[in-house]
């Protein structure tokens, strides 16, 4: 998968609710991995997502921890 595809694409919880959609991605590209995603929860909020937070990277980014576990992250 090229990262690029990655930008816009729905962003879903522990739980599946949605948080968000990817914004803007960190990729090591001398090893091949996202070390994380910046996803847009809202008009101005953003979460940085680690590549230990994500569970599944396919048609949506599913991540090991809920919406509130993201908040206290932040």
């Amino acid at each position: 998968m090229n990262p690029k595809e990655l930008f816009g694409r729905e962003v879903l919880d522990a739980n599946a609710r949605s948080v968000g959609r990817v914004s803007d991605i960190d990729f090591d590209m001398s090893k091949g991995v996202v070390n994380h995603l910046v996803v847009k929860t809202g008009p101005i909020k953003k979460h940085i997502v680690t590549f230990d937070n994500i569970a599944k990277i396919g048609d949506k980014v599913i991540l090991k921890v809920t919406q509130q576990m993201l908040d206290r992250l932040a």
